[in-house]
């Protein structure tokens, strides 16, 4: 069972930060799950929403800004004053650092206003030379799709929020043909769906994990990742 670090070791740093990523690797995790968003110079920003306002002490949307505008950004005081002048991180300079070094979840937040961040992140991602630990995933399955068509070596992960508890036999063979993982909400997750996805030679997550009895629940119906914003929590093992 692999822990994903959510947005790195969130529960201690300022999410989708640098330090939270430290933290996530200081505290055992294989995996540190990030957010991206598309800047106006074409760049790609880790953060999580499409505005800064909530994280940092800027405002308007992070489309607007230029990669070097929102590095002047504080994205550490909002969480606490001892991560002031903590920045957005720009995912180039996150796969630099990271690459081969530690799983990577990078998730696309919407292709649909953005369009062309699938072939920015394959590019990137393309350049270091691509890595099994290095996996995109995003709620929208056709930015997976266009992701594996453009780079069938990237591995991707579609976020699914099943009707009822229940996966349709045919959605869970479409998305196998572009994905290698699914990923979903632990409180609609059975072992029922964990086999289903597993007999189409999908690997599934679990979001977002934070009680350990869940983690142990989860653990014995053979799931093979869980995200968490307390990485400590679990014990890592494996690879993906």
């Amino acid at each position: 069972m692999h822990i994903i670090a959510h947005r790195g070791a969130s529960a201690y740093a300022p999410e989708n930060t640098f330090a939270a990523f430290e933290k996530a690797r200081e505290l055992g995790a294989g995996f540190i799950e990030l957010d991206v968003q598309l800047t106006k110079d074409g760049k790609l920003a880790v953060i999580h929403d499409d505005k800064v306002d909530r994280t940092t002490n800027g405002t308007g949307f992070v489309r607007h800004f230029t990669m070097k505008e929102l590095e002047t950004l504080d994205a550490g005081s909002w969480f606490s004053p001892s991560f002031q002048g903590e920045k957005i991180p720009d995912l180039e300079a996150v796969l630099h650092k990271y690459h081969n070094k530690i799983g990577l979840l990078i998730e696309i937040k919407s292709s649909k206003t953005q369009p062309g961040i699938e072939k920015a992140i394959g590019r990137l991602i393309d350049r270091l030379g691509p890595s099994a630990n290095t996996i995109v995933q995003s709620f929208d399955a056709g930015a997976i799709m266009t992701l594996h068509n453009l780079y069938p070596s990237i591995p991707g992960a579609v976020l699914i929020r099943p009707r009822f508890g229940m996966l349709p036999y045919g959605r869970l063979r479409h998305i196998s043909s572009f994905a290698r993982y699914v990923s979903l909400k632990h409180t609609m997750l059975s072992s029922f769906l964990i086999k289903s996805a597993h007999s189409h030679d999908m690997k599934v997550f679990a979001w977002t994990v934070n009680g350990r009895k869940t983690g142990r629940r989860l653990q014995s119906w053979n799931i093979d990742g869980i995200i968490t914003d307390y990485p400590d929590y679990f014990k890592k093992e494996g690879k993906a």
